[in-house]
């Protein structure tokens, strides 16, 4: 994961290289397709979703989701984390 990482840090990156981005609740198991764009609109385009959680969106949940990528050409999602990074 730290090679991805060190090749995409930011929203913008994955976006312009076409990276697949999910969030998965670990409480209640709900995923959902981030919006690259909107996430790039909301927060910059300088903005990391590496090492970073987030409230469920499921109403009721309250349980934290995970960010997790697909690159191009890979043919599962990663959890965007890497051991000992901030955000």
């Amino acid at each position: 994961m730290a090679v991805w990482r060190s090749g995409c840090e930011t929203v913008c990156q994955m976006h312009q290289r076409r990276w697949d981005i999910i969030t998965k609740c670990r409480r209640c198991g709900l995923q959902l397709h981030a919006n690259l764009r909107m996430v790039i609109k909301v927060n910059g385009p300088d903005f990391s979703l590496w090492n970073r959680r987030t409230r469920c969106r499921k109403v009721g949940c309250g349980g934290m989701v995970e960010f997790m990528g697909k690159p191009p050409g890979c043919g599962m999602y990663r959890a965007l984390v890497v051991e000992g990074g901030a955000g």
